[in-house]
């Protein structure tokens, strides 16, 4: 299955049938025990014509009854098994025909055909477009057929893909190249034809199926156990100078995971371009967009992640029923790994974006980490990655690096291509580190939220500090970090907190003097941020369904102004009226710059901050209102640049200002945080 890409423009990982860097299986994700299943494809596509058509054998070793789905846009011949016609129809549900086969021996062979036109490539797609692809689609340029879509006939039991090993022969014209997960075994070319052969031995939550005007270029490495893996690019041709950088990187993350997990599972792993935004990783390769790999920074960021996923995602499958934890771990270990190396200051950076992002999201919005399953949209991807991320940067601090990494080699030793689920992860953390976990996942995993503190009540205690805190019922059970400041300098300290209130008395070094008390100052526990330690991003205006749209300009300022707001919030905004002030709830105010600039100073509003004022062709900043909702203003100087700032500007939702000049950014930032604390008072 595969795993869409978290990338970092977009803040970067949603899987359908398939998983990768996320995941959403429509049919349901396969699950430990079902049937084993088997499949024998041959398939060809003509990308010119839009034209699938296929032969598939499947081996099922159950005597169990199952269906067989398969998209409504093929024609399928009459069903066979063994060897013999049988009388079982397809019906229709939805986009899928379904037949339904009774029980029967174990190991029986079905044979199918199909046959039909493919959906046209679309122009203009965005990423967030991508991520929920259910359509096969085909042109010359780049064709993707996605599991999800049922492109190939699915077995399926009680509703859910199962697992399944396959061979497939895939027939193009010449000048096309294809691929899907698995090993290359063998590729010829013949009356205008080119036939590559792929085996996949081990269980899959589904077949991708990828062709394109593709140069290739390998690399040959050894794995930390000693056998050969194929390095691939599938590159259009404006790529190809970039295939050696992409092969020399793909390397150096398989003798980092190797290191820290154990031998990489495959035989190859390729770099696929696609002619789409597509962010999207399954076992064996990963398909970016040929705009997405151009980017310098992919190299040391995304790419890693998607190479991670072949461990977690595509070597261990999450048990969708119970969760997915395979991004969040996916995260920590690729995306926050990466940051830790650039030294602690990107890596505090990185947690505060996560608790940002989590802070912004308005009650009754969020939900339990256990529930989340795929990225569709940005919700998701701060609960299901930046939360689920955090949560393991706690676990580590808890049981301690070493103890953590045995975990870690002990999960892929004992799951390896089987479902696993949180209780399983759970299981290998307890075995490691000889303690018992439960309440610590139950609390992270079950609750919707965050834990909110409030500090109050710093004292001087004679030899040492006091300090209040409070917290949201039914409490959390957190080691809280608290800086105190004193007369030798800072020290940190942790306190167990349990309770909704407790008073702590700290010791300090005899003839310190305490100054003042600082909540979690490296942001390293999961917490609602308070509004202090909160400059107001874009995200917030995006995250909660109250946030109104108010457009000032002509006509074509008001098209651009809408179109902008649709990419940028994740609701159909209310119209706001020119003539109120911002009330209560967040508000966008998109317009152009005289007209921005008289709105602002009608409503006693401060005009554009130095950091974006006279600057670029797009001005994006955020002010904290005072009833604590966020105002978000974007400035053009005209309708067109505005309607150039569609695409860019919402990749930077977590900025709290941006400058655009000509739809490339040129600043951003963050306005400055207030850290929680309170001074140490003295009777």
């Amino acid at each position: 299955m595969f795993h869409a890409i978290s990338l970092l423009i977009m803040l970067s990982l949603p899987v359908l049938l398939n998983p990768a860097s996320a995941q959403m299986p429509p049919l349901g994700a396969a699950a430990a025990g079902e049937p084993a299943v088997s499949y024998r494809l041959a398939v060809r596509l003509d990308p010119g014509r839009r034209e699938l058509s296929g032969e598939a054998e499947i081996t099922v070793d159950s005597e169990a009854p199952f269906e067989l789905l398969l998209n409504t846009r093929f024609e399928a011949g009459p069903l066979r098994i063994d060897g013999e016609s049988v009388e079982i129809r397809p019906h229709r549900h939805g986009a899928l025909q379904r037949w339904l086969v009774p029980a029967g021996a174990a190991g029986r062979t079905l044979a199918l055909s199909w046959h039909g036109t493919l959906a046209a490539l679309a122009p203009g797609v965005e990423h967030r477009d991508t991520l929920g692809m259910q359509e096969p689609v085909a042109d010359p340029h780049g064709s993707f057929l996605p599991s999800s879509s049922a492109w190939y006939p699915l077995v399926a039991h009680e509703g859910r893909s199962l697992l399944h090993a396959f061979m497939l022969s895939l027939d193009l014209p010449e000048g096309q190249h294809g691929l899907v997960a698995g090993h290359l075994q063998s590729e010829s070319v013949r009356g205008g034809r080119l036939v590559a052969r792929f085996d996949f031995p081990h269980p899959a939550e589904g077949i991708d199926l990828i062709a394109g005007p593709y140069r290739i270029t390998e690399q040959h490495v050894r794995s930390s156990d000693g056998r050969p893996i194929v390095l691939r690019t599938y590159f259009h041709v404006e790529l190809e100078p970039l295939a050696a950088g992409y092969l020399d990187a793909v390397r150096d993350y398989l003798a980092l995971y190797e290191s820290w997990i154990g031998p990489y599972p495959f035989t190859s792993f390729a770099v696929v371009s696609s002619p789409t935004p597509t962010g999207f990783g399954m076992p064996t390769l990963t398909y970016l967009g040929i705009e997405v790999l151009k980017l310098p920074f992919i190299k040391d960021t995304s790419l890693g992640h998607e190479v991670l996923h072949n461990w977690w995602g595509n070597g261990v499958y999450p048990d969708y029923a119970s969760g997915n934890w395979s991004e969040g771990l996916t995260t920590f270990m690729a995306d926050y790994h990466y940051a830790e190396r650039a030294g602690a200051d990107k890596a505090r950076a990185m947690r505060q974006g996560w608790l940002r992002d989590l802070s912004g999201i308005p009650p009754g919005a969020d939900r339990p980490l256990a529930a989340f399953t795929s990225r569709t949209h940005d919700v998701d991807q701060a609960v299901g990655y930046g939360k689920a991320a955090m949560m393991f940067v706690m676990l580590r601090d808890r049981i301690g690096e070493p103890a953590f990494d045995r975990a870690i080699r002990r999960f892929w030793q004992t799951q390896r291509f089987r479902v696993a689920d949180w209780d399983d992860l759970r299981a290998a953390f307890e075995a490691a580190s000889g303690q018992l976990l439960e309440p610590f996942f139950t609390q992270w995993l079950e609750r919707a939220g965050l834990a909110e503190i409030a500090l109050s009540g710093g004292r001087d205690a004679g030899d040492g500090v006091g300090v209040t805190l409070a917290q949201n019922v039914p409490p959390y059970v957190l080691e809280v970090p608290l800086r105190i400041d004193t007369s030798a300098g800072p020290t940190l300290r942790r306190v167990r907190f349990e309770q909704v209130r407790q008073d702590f008395e700290i010791e300090l070094d005899p003839g310190d003097s305490a100054t003042r008390i600082t909540l979690d100052p490296d942001s390293l526990i999961l917490r609602r941020l308070d509004r202090r330690e909160t400059p107001p991003i874009l995200r917030e205006l995006q995250f909660d369904r109250r946030t109104a749209l108010l457009t000032l300009g002509d006509d074509a300022f008001t098209s651009a102004a809408r179109a902008l707001a649709a990419r940028l919030l994740d609701h159909a905004a209310a119209a706001h009226p020119a003539d109120v002030a911002p009330g209560p709830d967040p508000l966008l105010v998109i317009g152009d710059e005289a007209r921005i600039g008289h709105w602002l100073a009608r409503h006693d509003l401060p005009p554009a901050p130095p950091e974006v004022a006279h600057r670029g062709t797009v001005r994006a900043w955020t002010l904290r209102l005072s009833s604590g909702a966020a105002l978000g203003i974007v400035a053009a100087d005209s309708a067109p640049a505005l309607a150039n700032a569609t695409r860019p500007l919402p990749h930077y939702r977590q900025q709290s200002w941006l400058v655009l000049q000509d739809a490339r950014t040129i600043a951003r930032g963050v306005w400055p945080a207030e850290p929680l604390s309170v001074p140490v008072m003295r009777h």
